[in-house]
């Protein structure tokens, strides 16, 4: 046999090393004598013709070291070269083993590369967005700055005021650097017409706080930061490649953005982004310091602390700095605001700022598809079982033949191993794709986007699981090798599996029913929780109504006028089009960017600031509630000849003014923003529960305010990148996109058109509905392959089960017991173990409903009906996958099973 052949010629190896040394002391001994002969014949005494020959001849002891190296590594080359030739003949081995049973092979390679490539594409996603820092130097001293205000809302946070940021910027000391930043969106005019683009406005500082470099020309320094400066752009790196085709000599050159003369200064590094925004070009911020101090809060930094500097001690003197803000500035921070309102600042590392919450839905997803790869894993276990019992004769034949353990060792494991290897390389071609497929669909809230994809990290992952899992099954064939051979010894006619291995496969099928009970579980009540949300009426009709972005140049709309004459064209031309029921637009769009928290003001109400209701108070233009199809419950809504006439009229939420006026009629109550001053707009209309800010949220409290100001009173200044809506008479409203740009252009080619979409894909990317829909499309993804995987195993236990019981069965039947007790027998060992997957899968089922529980809307973690309806599906699985077994044990011929025994 081969293994003899290896051994022997080892043997013959270490025999011929271990003679060498000796071989070499008697030949240098051989020449020593020769030379002190010849010396001795000349004259010498024997002593002194030894020690001329050994003068003569040189270093002995240095020849036999030298020798002795150069032993060692012609030994290591021959062990080199017989572990190549072993692994090579071993891999031929198990190529030969595996082509003889094909069936085996593509199923244990398909079943394993699917568990590793869910598993590894999960991983990948919680490598890029939890595991790995920020794409920045040294991110861990990285961090955000924002103000909560607790009695205002529990949730409430605002920005920075520009005269707190400058107080800190200069006040602190735990900062290395600390940054401003702001986004909006601008109009840059391009050969193919006005484009959109995301616009970061920064400080100087904020380049030293991400450390940026520029690709061409420079970064934003203080000389462009200081009020007044020319206006100057840094085309951000993705936008540059995209726009201009990564030409050059676009620096020095002037682009037209919002209308005005922009020099391209530089071009930023490739990766350099905001922690949490695409950004298409950089501009200075240009803050004032000088400025007078306003209780403002719309400037978002970010800092960079000190080396030694903890998050503990920044924390603390923020606090302290915070507390100095009346003395400082009372004009715009009052002893009473501070209190009222339990102002203060609060620092994180960048970090959770940009992550959140999402760490947690990725943590649940990726546990989920590992219990996937663990059923894959008991299902290529029971299939390695069932070929090693298959195989017990040979192995039992190899070992009585003279192979030791580590022989059948090395057999088993070359095999195992190129199956996972196969198993692994399909693996990574799967989660390749489901990433590409995951990151297409865009997930709205999965922060970190652009980073997910299949790197080394991915590579090294599934490799190592794959290299785990060839170890184990590699070991399944030398488990009970022992007796294999005493029962050869005993008897030539056969090799029956050992209660063990039969409990061990049972086990795992029970084992893979209980997994597939969780993941089945959890699948159910997210798909539960996701109808409960879907069933939530926003308080709006989302069908075929379109949506879609524009931005006015502000250099050419100065004022209110401008802008909402502007705004009347565009909507009367849209309402001419062919099919378009109406058209309206707002500074806030429900379900979509509805944010916000401004503090109001009632008219009749001494209310404390932290008693004031906080509320998002979007602008609207006549004939919005119309367009989004959200009721009047009172009242109506605003109109062209209110806007042209300056009236005071404002819309109301229904949830608002229960809170203000209950039992009250809202209509003629007066309210306004804290800081307009009096006197007070006029409720003139009430809409009905509207859920603007999210399907799982209470009904939104809003005020509607008009585009312009009600005469000599107060308002925010000109919406300038407003959200129109338009609704359609027919189910494609996309397909009127092409006539508005049409219209815009016609009107006014640098307004751009951007994020045309339907009201209906803005529903489904609301934050509450797109967790739900991306956490059920995985859950549900897992729950499939459990619930195929656990048919499959339980398929091949009942068979190799009937397969091993057959001559019991034949008797059965000779001794006159019907087919359809046989068969039923076959059926209640598949429910046997079904029952006890199911009973174990229940547990973690319940353990599974409380980690899921917040994630869910309105379902309990422990639903009835839920879980009554993954054991009533797994059970009618198991009568499925017991019907072929037990239809071929109820067809066993039993004359032809007497005449085998």
């Amino acid at each position: 046999m081969r293994w003899m052949k290896d051994r022997y010629h080892a043997l013959r190896a270490l025999v011929r090393r271990g003679q060498l040394e000796d071989d070499v002391a008697e030949e240098l001994e051989f020449h020593l004598a020769m030379r002190t002969e010849e010396y001795a014949a000349q004259g010498m005494t024997p002593e002194a013709a030894r020690a001329e020959a050994l003068a003569r001849f040189g270093d002995v002891k240095a020849y036999r070291e030298e020798t002795h190296v150069i032993d060692e590594r012609m030994a290591r080359e021959e062990r080199r070269t017989e572990l190549w030739d072993m692994v090579a003949r071993e891999t031929r081995q198990a190529l030969r083993s595996l082509s003889r049973s094909p069936s085996f092979a593509v199923m244990a390679v398909l079943t394993l590369a699917l568990g590793l490539g869910a598993t590894t594409a999960l991983f990948s996603v919680v490598d890029a967005v939890v595991l790995r820092p920020l794409p920045y130097s040294d991110p861990e001293r990285l961090v955000w700055l924002d103000s909560p205000v607790p009695k205002l809302a529990p949730e409430a946070r605002w920005d920075l005021s520009v005269a707190g940021y400058h107080h800190f910027q200069k006040e602190a000391r735990g900062f290395a650097s600390l940054g401003a930043l702001d986004t909006s969106t601008g109009s840059l005019a391009a050969e193919e017409g006005a484009l959109r683009v995301d616009v970061a406005l920064v400080s100087a500082s904020l380049m030293d706080v991400l450390r940026a470099r520029p690709a061409l020309g420079r970064i934003i320094t203080p000389d462009v930061d200081a009020p007044g400066a020319a206006r100057t752009v840094v085309l951000g790196y993705d936008f540059w490649v995209r726009q201009y085709g990564a030409d050059p000599k676009v620096l020095g050159t002037s682009i037209r953005l919002d209308d005005e003369p922009t020099e391209v200064i530089g071009v930023m590094a490739p990766g350099v982004h905001l922690p949490d925004d695409t950004v298409d070009l950089w501009r200075p911020l240009q803050l004032d310091p000088t400025s007078p101090p306003e209780n403002s809060h719309w400037v978002r930094a970010a800092g960079r602390l000190k080396d030694g500097v903890t998050l503990e001690q920044a924390q603390a003197e923020l606090s302290t700095l915070t507390t100095r803000l009346p003395e400082l500035f009372p004009l715009a921070y009052t002893e009473s605001f501070m209190r009222d309102t339990g102002f203060t600042t609060r620092i994180s590392p960048l970090a959770r700022h940009v992550v959140g919450d999402a760490d947690r839905v990725l943590w649940i997803l990726l546990g989920s598809v590992a219990l996937v790869l663990l059923i894959a894993c008991a299902n290529v276990a029971n299939l390695f079982l069932v070929r090693s019992e298959a195989r017990s004769r040979e192995l039992a034949v190899r070992s009585a033949l003279g192979a030791g353990r580590r022989d059948l060792a090395w057999h088993a494991l070359t095999e195992s191993l190129l199956l996972c290897g196969v198993a692994a390389g399909l693996g990574l071609l799967l989660a390749h794709g489901a990433l590409s497929l995951l990151v297409s669909m865009e997930p709205s809230g999965l922060p970190r986007l652009r980073e997910i994809g299949l790197d080394w990290r991915g590579g090294v992952f599934a490799g190592g699981l794959a290299l785990l899992a060839g170890v184990v099954f590699g070991l399944f064939p030398l488990l009970g090798g022992d007796k294999a051979l005493a029962r050869l010894r005993e008897s030539g006619r056969g090799l029956t599996s050992s209660r063990r291995s039969n409990l061990v496969r049972g086990g795992m099928v029970v084992g893979q029913v209980g997994l597939a009970v969780v993941l089945l579980a959890a699948a159910g009540l997210m798909l539960r929780s996701y109808w409960t949300l879907h069933r939530v009426d926003p308080g709006l009709d989302s069908r075929d109504v379109l949506t879609f972005d524009i931005v006015l140049p502000r250099t050419r709309y100065t004022g209110y006028d401008e802008v909402n004459r502007f705004y009347g064209e565009l909507l009367s031309r849209i309402e001419a089009l062919p099919g378009v029921k109406s058209a309206s637009l707002s500074t806030h769009l429900p379900l979509g960017r509805f944010g916000g928290c401004a503090a109001m003001a009632v008219e009749g109400m001494a209310l404390e600031p932290s008693k004031m209701p906080c509320v998002t108070a979007p602008g609207v233009a006549p004939g919005y509630f119309k367009a989004l199809g959200i009721p009047l419950v009172q009242g109506r809504e605003l109109t062209w000849d209110d806007l042209e006439q300056k009236s005071d009229g404002v819309v109301v939420t229904q949830a608002l003014a229960e809170r203000l006026w209950p039992g009250q009629d809202p209509l003629g109550k007066g309210i306004r923003g804290n800081g307009f001053g009096p006197p007070f707009y006029k409720v003139v209309g009430v809409t009905g529960p509207l859920r603007a800010h999210g399907l799982d949220q209470a009904p939104s409290e809003a005020v509607f305010f008009p585009l312009a100001p009600a005469a000599d009173m107060l308002l925010w200044g000109p919406r300038r990148s407003p959200a129109v809506v338009v609704r359609m008479a027919t189910s494609r409203p996309e397909s009127l996109t092409p006539e508005i740009r049409r219209i815009l252009a016609e009107m006014d080619g640098t307004v751009p058109l951007a994020n045309a979409q339907t009201m209906d894909r803005v529903l489904a990317k609301s934050p509450s509905v797109a967790r739900a829909s991306f956490t059920l499309f995985l859950l549900g993804i897992a729950g499939g392959m459990a619930l195929l995987l656990s048919a499959v195993g339980l398929y091949g236990v009942i068979t190799f089960i009937v397969g091993q019981r057959r001559g019991e069965m034949g008797i059965r039947l000779a001794l006159g017991a019907r087919a359809a007790q046989v068969a039923g027998m076959v059926v209640l060992q598949s429910l046997r173990f079904t029952g006890l997957g199911i009973v174990l899968g229940l547990l973690g089922a319940l353990l599974m409903g409380q980690v899921l529980g917040a994630l869910l809307f309105e379902v309990s973690g422990t639903d009835p009906l839920v879980l009554a309806s993954v054991c009533a599906l797994l059970a009618a699985l198991a009568v499925l996958a017991s019907f072929g077994p037990a239809r071929r044990a109820a067809r066993v011929d039993p004359a032809e099973v007497l005449r085998s025994e």
